[in-house]
């Protein structure tokens, strides 16, 4: 990039943050429309300028020209309609203001759109299946299939105030004071594992800073709370990793499991926080058996008006036979030699307590940081530690 940064896609940062006192002289007193976790959570990614070039919720030519061609009217690329699902639509042309599941006045749309969603179309387009099965096919059946799009003001109060979370604007500024061009991004839901650290290490070889986006706001059950995957890149930030060269970020996004076409949806808002490359692993945000193995890779030869470089680096894996992390590319051991590496066996063997078992998937530092915070006792190599203020790991 010869030190010039990359430009937001589509050109501009689209901001539309204004004071508390905008939203209410903009909505006057009609009824706020209430909004869902989600729904807030692509408010303040539209408002901080993460999703640009929108400015609002999708209006119905936003949305169909997505589902059908996969590109806003203007002609960019993009694969996941950002929609305000709504109970009681306003008017067209009219401005309300917009609540959050905590009561909190958030924001405000002018209601440009108003319009009805297929979801089995929706469906067919975005998860390539209309599965109930599908876990993002089964939450959108639980939405309600009327949607207002339009402009909207994110209230200043309503901008996250999130451990390590930064606007666009913030992580662009953060990246231009390192003096570097070169910015790698990772994005994970879980707590690292040894088949994260290869990729990292694999980035430190070209990128001047490598950039940990830990996606948060899904807050399913089972999975890991934001602040114990916090911890574990913390310890590994400060104890282990090239001094000053790692950013840790949260990158806020709903549950989609839209597999490649959420790997773009990531992409465009990694570019928008300012970093040159992406790396781009096996079945990345996919679920189960729905999408093709290495799809998240080949979306990016399809769609190619993103700045951001793509890296497509094979899958991890433990092999038992050269006793090292290898990839199908750099060794030919295959079935049982080899072990696949995930957050779910992570989760499943934290626990089940079997902590024998996360030796070949856990740096040990790592795992008893972990196990240490689970139980007000725990056995590691044989040792007992004992806990004075145990705490949950998981969305319970």
């Amino acid at each position: 990039m010869n030190g010039a940064p990359i430009p937001p896609y589509g050109g501009t940062l689209v901001e539309p943050v204004v004071p508390d006192a905008e939203i209410a002289r903009r909505a006057g007193n009609a009824e706020p429309i209430a909004i869902s976790h989600d729904a807030a959570i692509n408010l303040a990614n539209i408002g901080t300028g993460a999703y640009s070039p929108l400015a609002g919720f999708m209006t119905e030519a936003e949305y169909r020209g997505v589902i059908e061609r996969t590109r806003l009217p203007s002609g960019l690329d993009w694969t996941v309609p950002i929609l305000l699902h709504v109970a009681a639509p306003p008017e067209v042309g009219e401005t309300r203001a917009l609540r959050d599941p905590d009561g909190k006045i958030v924001g405000a749309i002018k209601a440009d759109s108003v319009f009805e969603i297929d979801r089995t179309r929706y469906a067919k387009a975005v998860f390539a299946t209309d599965s109930p099965d599908h876990p993002g096919v089964e939450a959108l059946g639980r939405r309600p299939t009327m949607c207002v799009g339009g402009p909207v003001w994110l209230a200043e109060s309503a901008v996250p105030t999130l451990r390590h979370f930064h606007t666009p604007r913030q992580n662009r500024a953060r990246l231009a004071a390192t003096g570097k061009a070169a910015f790698t991004a990772f994005s994970t839901r879980n707590i690292c594992h040894l088949g994260h650290e290869h990729l990292h290490g694999i980035a430190f070889e070209s990128a001047d800073v490598l950039g940990i986006a830990v996606i948060t706001g899904a807050q399913l059950k089972g999975s890991f709370l934001p602040d114990v995957v916090f911890d574990t890149y913390e310890y590994l930030v400060q104890h282990h990793y090239p001094e000053g060269r790692v950013v840790l970020l949260n990158m806020r996004l709903p549950p989609i499991y839209a597999g490649p076409k959420e790997a773009f949806l990531q992409a465009t808002v990694l570019q928008n926080l300012g970093f040159t490359k992406f790396i781009v692993g096996r079945d990345h945000a996919g679920v189960g058996n729905y999408y093709e193995r290495y799809g998240s890779q080949k979306i990016f030869r399809e769609l190619t008006r993103l700045a951001i470089e793509i890296l497509p680096i094979s899958e991890p894996r433990w092999c038992r036979v050269c006793n090292k992390i290898t990839t199908e590319l750099s060794c030919r051991h295959t079935g049982d030699d080899v072990r696949t590496l995930n957050g779910r066996d992570v989760r499943r063997f934290l626990l089940e307590k079997r902590y024998v078992e996360l030796e070949t998937i856990l740096r040990p530092e790592v795992r008893d940081l972990v196990a240490a915070v689970l139980e007000t006792e725990v056995d590691l190599a044989g040792s007992k530690r004992a806990v004075r203020d145990p705490r949950r790991i998981f969305y319970e």
